[in-house]
C-alpha cells in the first residue's frame, strides 16, 4: 500500500500542541487562568482530530484487525511499558515508595488508565493518552466498517453525551479510561470528515464563514475561561467545550499553515513528527517524581521541563541517526 506523504502543517500543529503540553502542566489554574484555558481549551483534542484527518478509511474487517494490531503493540504496549519504567522511577527516587507501592501503582495503573487523585492513583501520568487513543482508534475504525459517516458522526455524538453526562452527575470513572474515549473518537470522527469534505488542503477550502464562526467562538470561550480538560474528566458546558476544542484545533492549523514557509517551522516540525517521544520523554524525565519539587516559579518550572524534554529528544534523535547510519556501513 502506498504510503501518504506527511502533511507539514499537520506536524507543525502537532509541535505547537506538544509544546503547549509541556507548558500547559506547570501552568496554575488559579492565578493564569487565561493561559490555562488558551492552552486546555484544544491542546489534546488537536491531536485525536487530526489522528482522524491523517488516517485512511477503515472499509473491512480484514483491515480492522490489521490496523488494530499495530495500534495495540505502539499505543497500547507503549504506555504499560511507560507505567512501570514509571514505577521504576518513583522506586529510586520516592522515599517511603515501596515494592508494594510498585506493584500496585503498576496493576491499579494499568487497570484504571488515568490518574484518579480520589484513590491516590498519580502513576499514569500523561499516558492516559495513550490508553483513549488506543480504544477510540479501535471503536472509530469497527464504526466506519459496518457505518455511514452521518451515522458514526451520531453514535459518537450521543455517546459523549453520555459519557460527559455520567461523570458530571455521579463522578465516577471506567476502567481504561473508557469514559474518556467516545469523546475522542468522536473527535477522530471530526477530523475524518474534514479529510474527506476538504482533501488534503483543509486549509484552503472555501469555508471562510465557518471557519471564522467556529474561531470566534474559541476565542470568546477561552476569554471566559471555559476549556475542556479531557483527563480529568472536565467538560463545562458538555458539547460546548467539544465546540471549542475543534474550534481551536481550526485556529492553530491555520496558524501552522502560514508558519510553513517560514524557518522556525522546521523546529516545530521536526517536534511535530516525534510527539510519541516527546510524551513519553515528558513522562519520564523525573519532574513530578523528583527535580520538579524545587522550582516554586511556574514560568521557569515550564521553561526549563521544557527544554530538558526537548534535549532528550535531540539526544534521543542523534543516538537514531547515529545507529542507522552504523548499520547501514555494517551492510
Amino acid at each position: 500500500m502506498e504510503k501518504r506523504a506527511r502533511l507539514e502543517w499537520v506536524d507543525i500543529a502537532k509541535g505547537i500542541a506538544i509544546i503547549l503540553m509541556v507548558i500547559g502542566h506547570e501552568v496554575p489554574k488559579v492565578q493564569s487562568q487565561h493561559i490555562y484555558a488558551l492552552i486546555f481549551s484544544f491542546h489534546m483534542p488537536l491531536f485525536f482530530v487530526l489522528s482522524g484527518f491523517t488516517s485512511r478509511p477503515v472499509e473491512t474487517w480484514e483491515r480492522f484487525w490489521v490496523k488494530a494490531k499495530k495500534t495495540f503493540i505502539h499505543v497500547w504496549l507503549l504506555a504499560v511499558l511507560m507505567i512501570i519504567l514509571l514505577g521504576f522511577e518513583s522506586l529510586l527516587f520516592l522515599n517511603g515508595y515501596s515494592i508494594t507501592s510498585f506493584y500496585q501503582s503498576i496493576i491499579r495503573g494499568i487497570y484504571w488508565g488515568s490518574n484518579i487523585s480520589a484513590i491516590g492513583l498519580m502513576s499514569v501520568g500523561v499516558m492516559w493518552f495513550l490508553f483513549v487513543f488506543f480504544w477510540a482508534k479501535l471503536i472509530f475504525d469497527a464504526l466506519q466498517v459496518v457505518l455511514s459517516d452521518i451515522y458514526i458522526g451520531i453514535v459518537l455524538f450521543i455517546a459523549s453525551g453520555i459519557s460527559m453526562f455520567y461523570c458530571q452527575n455521579f463522578a465516577h470513572y471506567l476502567p481504561q479510561a473508557l469514559d474518556i474515549v467516545p469523546i475522542a473518537a468522536f473527535f477522530m470522527w471530526a477530523g475524518a470528515v474534514a479529510r474527506k469534505a476538504t482533501g488534503n488542503n483543509l486549509i484552503m477550502a472555501k469555508k471562510n464563514v465557518l471557519y471564522s464562526v467556529l474561531i470566534i467562538f474559541w476565542v470568546i470561550c477561552f476569554a471566559l475561561n471555559i476549556y475542556i480538560e479531557l483527563s480529568i474528566r472536565y467538560y463545562p458546558l458538555t458539547y460546548v467545550s467539544i465546540v471549542e476544542a475543534l474550534g481551536g484545533t481550526l485556529a492553530v492549523s491555520l496558524l501552522s499553515k502560514w508558519l510553513t514557509p517560514l524557518k522556525l517551522s522546521s523546529l516545530l516540525q521536526l517536534v511535530g513528527k516525534h510527539t510519541l517521544a516527546v510524551l513519553c520523554i515528558h513522562h519520564l524525565d523525573l519532574f513530578w517524581v523528583n527535580w520538579g519539587n524545587y522550582i516554586h516559579w511556574w514560568p521557569l518550572a515550564a521553561v526549563l521541563r521544557l527544554i530538558i524534554d526537548l534535549a532528550i529528544l535531540a539526544i534521543v534523535l542523534l543516538v537514531q541517526r547515529f545507529m542507522k547510519k552504523k548499520g547501514e556501513l555494517a551492510k
